[in-house]
């Protein structure tokens, strides 16, 4: 095995470990203590070895043993992939910007065709990468679910809106997760089994985000994911998971294909609800009239 050249790389070792396509020789103890590192990157990257064994209960000659199974010849050269994740994390979007910037030569109506060549390739992507029971499947949960909740924290948070904006013209009980701290703690409350949880989540994945997927799972809700990639730490607690690239001129995460996506996903969730749909729809504009006239 090569040893990982990024945080994303030991997460996909991580990923092939936990889902038994290779082996390590490590004990069961280690393999939970690595899942701890890859969930909580941060602890790695400021803490000691000493520090981090008694963070993660296993011994530092435990963790040394880790670190020469995956090919690091040391735990300070182990590290570096978790202070380096930290620095990506920190400029992330500047960098992006950066080297936009720094490309004078593009026109206005090149960046706007760029755009659109980008947005249009990450939905192929997206399509390709899913079959078509995995649009189905997902339709049926959206339409099916006694109850919906919805999150996406900071920029994901617009396609959260978007995504409950169009399911509640068409069928009723979808609610938006609280943002921050007790209300957060709140609303996941009340999730119960069976609910649906609809999250977004793109590179690089905030911790919050994972925390309320991963407790929601634990709570019995049934997970839809839609986020990025193969890598995503979404994937482990989802029970249906789509992957929309994010690559683009934008200078944060490209979401235009997002957009696309959903607006595609709620004609075939509109589709299978049927009448009750455009019931549900005639009330809305009935409402849209009343309120029109009385203005």
């Amino acid at each position: 095995m090569r040893t990982p050249e990024s945080f994303e790389k030991l997460r996909e070792v991580y990923l092939l470990l936990n889902s038994n396509k290779i082996e390590l020789d490590i004990g069961n103890k280690t393999k939970r203590a690595f899942s701890l590192m890859i969930k909580m990157p941060e602890m790695v990257a400021v803490n000691n070895i000493v520090e981090l064994s008694k963070l993660t209960e296993i011994s530092p000659a435990s963790i040394t043993r880790l670190t020469k199974s995956l090919g690091f010849n040391s735990f300070v050269s182990y590290q570096k992939i978790f202070r380096e994740r930290s620095k990506i994390i920190d400029n992330y979007f500047s960098e992006k910007l950066a080297k936009l910037s720094a490309d004078k030569q593009l026109t206005a109506k090149q960046i706007m065709q760029k755009q659109l060549q980008s947005t249009a390739e990450n939905m192929i992507e997206c399509i390709k990468s899913s079959d078509e029971s995995t649009f189905d499947n997902a339709a049926d949960l959206l339409a099916d679910a006694k109850q919906i909740f919805v999150f996406g924290h900071k920029q994901a948070s617009a396609m959260a809106n978007i995504i409950r904006y169009g399911l509640c013209l068409i069928r009723g009980k979808v609610n938006t997760l609280g943002q921050y701290e007790h209300g957060l703690a709140i609303a996941l409350g009340q999730v119960k089994a069976n609910d649906l949880l609809v999250i977004f989540s793109s590179a690089p994945y905030s911790n919050l985000t994972v925390d309320v997927c991963a407790i929601a799972n634990k709570i019995g809700c049934r997970i839809l994911a839609i986020t990025d990639s193969t890598l995503s730490p979404l994937n482990e607690h989802a029970t249906i998971s789509i992957k929309i690239p994010t690559s683009g001129q934008y200078f944060t995460n490209s979401l235009s294909a997002n957009c696309i996506f959903i607006e595609s996903l709620l004609c075939i969730v509109a589709r299978k609800i049927g009448q009750s749909a455009i019931n549900k729809l005639e009330k809305h504009e009935e409402l849209l009239t009343q309120l029109n006239a009385n203005s």
